[in-house]
């Protein structure tokens, strides 16, 4: 059995998710043992909590700041300055793969190539397995994502990989899509020709404040029935129970879940951010989407993505603004939303963590075991 170290970090949920989702292709094999880790953590624990904080703060409530600190970041001299600041990570990922003893290890976050590339430049053996990295974004690619190389680069489409072949050997570029939960690849979607009432899925990101006006807009268009997700915003799902807004019959509140795969195939209309993450799992539960907040940089190629494919649109940030676009989408029997329905029946994404597990199982140079 191959042994496959995993590398992550949960700054932004696709890096954690894209890990996971591989791991489980992996191991569902029968042909691998997966580690997944994530070595900020193991290393700087209290550092990094704190910077996961001031990450979510940013890209929730101060979206332009972060803006500003990832097109710092694309620079071919920002990273490599900061090297040095990175030996307690170095450290940490040395003894990790010492304990493992990985046949291969894949990330899916962009650092870590600096480090296995700095591991083996101080002739580290067990880093000279194949190292593969996973980019998580679309289109929009920072370069820390393949300035110190991989063995090999997976991405999610082929406008991801014609911008990487400008900067990279093609060979090495493998277009196998965003790792889903293996599951999306089985669970029953909506057909295209569903009618009222229209489900929607809104996972807020924001204040307190503008969810419940954007609740409160949405309460005035007939036959929806919506469900909020709020995930790990505990001030926000405490604010929304107390509100009036929620009737658990047309209005519906949820806190953290992980059956967000069924609640997409179960629903008409994804309202929220533009992660990579929750963008392809959408894809893939065939869920048209209406992005109604975005954080400038990484997920600005998420939006051209939607938009490219027609399967959804950039809402504008206000309440009123975003329920008139949900109107519109639903309106003359919800033609818009037949439309980007039927564009995402022709996108055949379900199964991408399959299809990544079976290049790494079957990646050349990897021993036979």
């Amino acid at each position: 059995m191959k042994k496959v170290l995993i590398l992550t970090s949960a700054f932004g949920d696709g890096h954690n998710t894209a890990a996971y989702n591989i791991s489980e292709a992996l191991q569902d094999t029968g042909k691998a043992a997966a580690f997944v880790r994530d070595i900020y953590l193991h290393a700087t624990p209290k550092l990094t909590y704190a910077l996961q904080a001031g990450y979510r703060l940013a890209i929730n409530k101060f979206p332009i700041i972060w803006g500003a600190i990832f097109h710092f970041l694309n620079h071919p001299s920002t990273l490599e300055k900061t090297l040095f600041m990175m030996k307690p990570l170095k450290r940490a990922l040395e003894e990790t793969i010492e304990i493992i003893k990985p046949d291969i290890i894949v990330s899916t976050y962009p650092l870590y190539a600096f480090l296995i590339r700095e591991l083996r430049r101080e002739g580290h053996t067990a880093s000279t397995v194949p190292f593969i990295t996973m980019i998580t974004d679309s289109t929009a690619i920072n370069i820390s994502w393949y300035q110190a190389e991989s063995d090999a680069f997976i991405v999610v489409d082929q406008e991801t990989a014609a911008v990487l072949s400008h900067k990279i050997d093609q060979e090495k570029i493998h277009i196998l899509g965003f790792p889903v939960a293996p599951r999306l690849s089985t669970l029953p979607h909506l057909a295209p020709t569903t009618a009222s009432p229209w489900k929607i899925l809104y996972l807020p990101s924001s204040k307190t404040e503008h969810t419940e006006r954007v609740l409160k807009a949405l309460q005035s268009i007939p036959n929806l029935q919506i469900t909020a997700v709020t995930g790990r915003l505990r001030g926000i799902h405490a604010s929304l129970e107390k509100s009036n807004i929620f009737d658990d019959v047309q209005f519906k509140l949820i806190g953290w879940t992980d059956q967000i795969p069924e609640l997409l195939t179960s629903h008409h209309l994804y309202i929220g951010k533009a992660g990579g993450a929750i963008v392809h799992e959408s894809m893939a539960a065939q869920c048209p989407l209406l992005i109604s907040h975005i954080v400038p940089g990484q997920e600005e190629g998420n939006i051209e993505l939607i938009e490219r494919h027609d399967i959804g649109r950039l809402a504008a940030h206000y309440p009123e603004n975003i329920a008139a676009s949900v109107a519109e989408v639903f309106s003359h029997e919800g033609a818009t939303w037949k439309r980007w329905k039927k564009n995402l029946t022709l996108m055949a994404t379900g199964s991408a963590s399959q299809k990544i597990g079976e290049l790494i199982l079957n990646y050349p140079g990897l021993s036979k075991k």
